[in-house]
């Protein structure tokens, strides 16, 4: 296969999957027009000279409240819909939800050992033959510089029904800066995307893990590298989530059947950890990539913004090799950095790609329709279909 051969996705991908009214700007418009009618309400009432102060007063303050939160709301939903975060209510639900949960049909341990995944009558599946089954957990840290975060976790269709012992590659999902373990799975409807993906055979099922980067409860605006002198990011990813998962999920344990992804700063942390680790993850996924960083921890030291910096990393790695890297953006941004890293990775011999799509910008609407792209190319490279 010719890395810069043409993707075929599902006609089901064609469109915004997942997406409903929040996805238009029909919202926004609609906040905007009750803010005019408050508004037109509000000089109605302003100019009507016959009623009395007191009572006017407090009409005034009646609708003037109402008018702000509705413009503050159309905004909001404007940008929402430019930005692509929210494309459903129920991706909404999803990013609001905070309570881990593992359910003993999708682990239990006699699946990790090999046995039955499913209880002897049958009955507790999480997933069916066309629909697999998303869920948040907590990975711990195992003592290293990180506290244990949160992770969501797809697991495929058909993998807890009866008698299967199969193992699964692993995707791991990075995401972006401010961001959390969610955005994936709301933002990025990733479980979505793998439900059309498996069942049109695209790619074979696959096992997500998509943990959470902050190192702590606040969301914060820094990529997800080892920062010196704080938390270890790349290590609790490379290290703990990716033993986390082939211990506690029928993963194959294999660089072969790895593939580390991300977007925007998860796009930067995906290269590098895969640039790191290639006796890790055989293929990386990396959307909306660059080289200039802009964490302060990492710029403020030498020794760490070499070691992290993307083009340092591809000439400080050993030539050749069967590591595969899809790149992928818009092009509504620039194509200067991507393009650089593509052409710094061929230099090295190594498989690498770069697909720009068009009428895409730096959000969430790209990553979710990048993304299916990457794992494609991935793992037709990997040779994950042939299996």
């Amino acid at each position: 296969m010719d890395v810069d051969a043409p993707i075929k996705l599902p006609a089901a991908l064609s469109g915004d999957l997942g997406s409903d009214l929040l996805a238009s700007y029909w919202p926004s418009a609609i906040a905007l027009l009750i803010a005019a009618m408050l508004i037109i309400g509000l000089v109605v009432v302003v100019r009507r000279r016959r009623r009395a102060a007191r009572s006017k007063k407090t009409v005034v303050f009646a609708l003037a409240g109402p008018a702000v939160v509705a413009i503050a709301c159309a905004l909001a939903l404007g940008v929402n819909t430019w930005v692509g975060y929210f494309p459903s209510v129920a991706a909404v639900q999803r990013w609001l939800d905070s309570t881990p949960r593992e359910p003993v049909a999708a682990f239990p341990t006699t699946a990790v050992q090999g046995g039955p995944s499913v209880v002897p009558d049958g009955r507790h599946r999480v997933t069916t033959d066309d629909r697999g089954y998303s869920f948040l957990t907590t990975v711990p840290a195992n003592g290293r510089s990180a506290p244990d975060a949160g992770a969501w976790v797809y697991l495929p269709p058909g993998y807890d029904a009866r008698d299967n012992t199969a193992r699964y590659p692993l995707v791991v999902a990075l995401h972006g800066a401010p961001g959390s373990a969610a955005d994936w799975f709301a933002g990025g409807r990733l479980d979505q995307v793998l439900d059309v993906l498996i069942t049109a055979g695209s790619i074979p099922p696959v096992v997500v893990v998509s943990p959470d980067l902050n190192a702590g409860p606040d969301r914060v605006d820094r990529e997800p590298l080892n920062l010196p002198g704080g938390p270890q990011i790349e290590d609790y990813v490379t290290q703990d989530i990716v033993g986390w998962a082939d211990a506690h999920l029928r993963t194959k344990a294999d660089a072969k059947h790895r593939i580390i992804s991300g977007m925007s700063s998860g796009g930067l942390g995906s290269l590098v950890y895969g640039l790191h680790h290639p006796e890790v993850f055989g293929g990386v996924v990396s959307i909306m990539p660059y080289t200039k960083l802009y964490t302060p921890q990492i710029l403020s030291d030498p020794a760490a913004l070499r070691t992290n910096s993307p083009l340092d990393a591809i000439a400080a790695r050993a030539p050749g090799g069967e590591q595969q890297f899809f790149l992928g953006q818009g092009d509504g941004e620039k194509t200067d950095q991507a393009t650089q890293i593509r052409d710094a990775l061929r230099a090295t011999g190594a498989p690498a790609t770069l697909r720009v799509l068009p009428g895409l910008a730096h959000n969430w609407t790209a990553a979710r329709t990048i993304m299916p792209y990457g794992l494609v190319w991935a793992s037709q490279r990997l040779g994950w279909s042939a299996e």
